[in-house]
């Protein structure tokens, strides 16, 4: 376990900073939490706190405690997620151990884990994805825990009460996995059916407290005194979880910016997409082959509960989640389905161990088992290096070469038990390459903006949605740093005023924030489509002498639009390298 996990380590820390700011939007954050307690509170996307991010803060909290220690830096903001995926494999290796009673099992479970191509991704970005990954296997392994322990309501108490925190991450995603686990309380739990039903109303209680005390904090809060929550339509969290981040992935909304015009086909048809395949595809006929097989075996016996359970549980959890993201009409990006891995390589090992003890007893299953699993994994890692990988597409040859040497295990059924074990090996190492050959591409390669993709060929993805920062010329994505002489500018007599900017959509604000260290004013949020500020508001802060500069170009919506024309007709433009920009604090047309 400590050598899985100090390589585990080893490969989500290794060459980091590759990637810079990663998510600007979130780094931002991060770096506002750090400098002000209530943006760190709020989750505000500045430290003056004119808006938040559109997500709850949970996720940002590490890395703005990481920045206030040691300093902003892509390292500070980037190891919280390495560490957290770490703890990650390490609650996965627990789960699958506390099931099979077997270490190798667990081993197996969290290695296959830790080199899925979208978790090597997520644990080394700041997209709230990792925190959340940790906190869904960890309401998973109390879940398992409670199902047999004498402390069962404290076990699914943590369980409830981790999956609420996962929804002040990343708000009603972290509940897809929440009909697989109570289903499994439900039906396997070692205690009454009366109680059952009480334990699973307090773990239901636990979720509403530890995901709705900071909701209602904020919406108590009063409005003119905290930040605008960003992706909202009414400044209220609850709208913005049952809304934009609720309803409005699934059925689509009128008010978000998809991205799937740049991203490929949506609903069902999605789960062909490569880049999805390339992320997380690669151990699903295992997963299904071994994971069903086990299950069907496990049947069969009178002292397999656990195996039942846990079997259960993980094939809700992958089933669910699946078809949830299938049918998403709304933003959805490939990332997301970094919570499918840990049901598939807990599956792959659950079910694998499971008939690795029946192949005593039923030998020639077991071989047409490991060779099913074996032989299909290579065909799909076969497709997915040539149709995704190019670059890997070598990785190929050796791939054939050892998925079907297994074949053999049906050609000569009667090999000695260390020639089987061999082949099970052989099968393994084969059912990984290609895996692993995405996963050091993607450690390889810099990963920026809100849409980064893993593997070989996708290192460079930003955003789908470029920015333009200046009207009169130039375009950058979110990761783009201004220029030298635009950053001075803003830097000058910064700490006289509230916002030394303010630009159009906070991605566009993000990238001067990281570069001045100062905060910026986000016109219209994320998508630029927030009613935050109003005109009339805005008019009042430059009144006021709060805000200095004023940046065009940019995502922006009603709001902006009136924001920008206002100025335009208010100030005269000036130019800083070539840079055309307004000055609030200047004299007017």
């Amino acid at each position: 376990m400590v050598l899985l996990l100090s390589l585990t380590a080893v490969l989500y820390l290794w060459n980091l900073d590759v990637s810079g700011w990663a998510n600007s939007y979130y780094s931002a954050a991060a770096q506002a939490g750090a400098q002000s307690w209530k943006a760190f509170f709020f989750g505000s996307l500045d430290s003056s706190n004119a808006i938040t991010v559109d997500k709850p803060p949970l996720s940002l909290w590490p890395m703005a405690l990481s920045v206030r220690v040691f300093g902003m830096s892509s390292w500070s903001v980037l190891v919280p997620q390495a560490l957290t995926g770490v703890g990650t494999v390490w609650l996965l290796y627990a789960a699958v151990r506390h099931t099979t009673r077997s270490a190798g099992a667990g081993l197996l479970a969290g290695a296959l884990f830790a080199i899925t191509p979208v978790a090597v991704l997520m644990f080394r970005y700041n997209n709230p994805d990792a925190m959340l990954t940790l906190l869904v296997v960890g309401a998973g392994y109390a879940t398992l825990r409670s199902l047999d322990s004498p402390r069962a309501l404290r076990w699914l108490v943590l369980a409830g009460s981790l999956s609420g925190l996962g929804f002040l991450t990343k708000m009603l995603e972290a509940f897809l996995v929440l009909p697989a686990l109570a289903l499994t309380y439900a039906v396997f739990a070692a205690v009454s059916f009366r109680r059952r039903l009480v334990h699973l109303a307090a773990a239901l209680g636990a979720v509403l407290v530890s995901g709705g005390w900071w909701v209602a904090v904020v919406d108590l809060w009063p409005a003119s005194s905290r930040p605008y929550i960003g992706g909202s339509t009414d400044n209220s969290v609850l709208q913005l979880a049952l809304g934009y981040n609720g309803l409005g992935r699934l059925i689509g909304s009128g008010t978000s910016v998809s991205p799937s015009a740049a991203f490929g086909a949506t609903n069902i048809a999605r789960i062909s997409r490569t880049d999805i395949g390339g992320e997380i595809t690669w151990f699903v006929p295992a997963a299904l082959v071994l994971g069903l097989a086990g299950w069907l075996v496990v049947r069969a016996r009178h002292d397999s509960r656990p195996r039942q359970a846990a079997l259960m549980m993980w094939l809700g959890w992958l089933s669910v989640s699946t078809l949830t993201f299938a049918v998403m009409a709304g933003i959805f990006h490939s990332y997301y389905t970094i919570t499918l891995a840990p049901a598939l390589a807990a599956l792959i090992a659950i079910g694998g161990w499971i008939l690795w003890q029946d192949r005593v007893e039923h030998p020639t299953r077991t071989r047409r088992l490991i060779v099913a699993a074996s032989v299909t994994t290579t065909l799909l890692s076969l497709g997915l290096l040539v149709t995704v990988g190019f670059s890997l597409a070598w990785v190929a040859i050796p791939v054939a070469a050892f998925g079907t040497l297994p074949v053999i295990l049906l050609i000569r059924p009667h090999l000695t038990r260390h020639t089987t074990t061999a082949m099970a090996v052989w099968a393994l190492v084969a059912g990984t390459l290609g895996s692993v050959a995405f996963s050091l591409s993607t450690v390889s390669l810099p990963h920026t903006g809100s849409g980064p993709m893993a593997g070989p060929d996708h290192g460079a993805s930003t955003s789908s949605l470029v920015v333009s920062t200046n009207t009169w010329g130039g375009w950058i994505d979110a990761a783009s740093t201004p220029a030298p002489d635009l950053v001075r500018l803003l830097n000058r007599d910064s700490g006289s005023y509230a916002w030394v900017a303010a630009a159009l959509g906070a991605r566009s604000a993000s990238t001067y924030e990281l570069a001045t260290g100062s905060p910026v004013l986000a016109i219209g949020g994320y998508t630029g489509a927030d009613p935050s500020p109003t005109l009339s508001q805005f008019q009042q802060w430059v009144h006021e002498g709060r805000i200095h500069y004023f940046l065009p170009g940019g995502t922006s919506g009603t709001a902006g639009g009136l924001i920008s024309t206002w100025v335009a007709n208010t100030f005269t433009p000036q130019t800083t390298a070539g840079f055309s920009y307004y000055d609030l604090s200047g004299p007017l047309r």
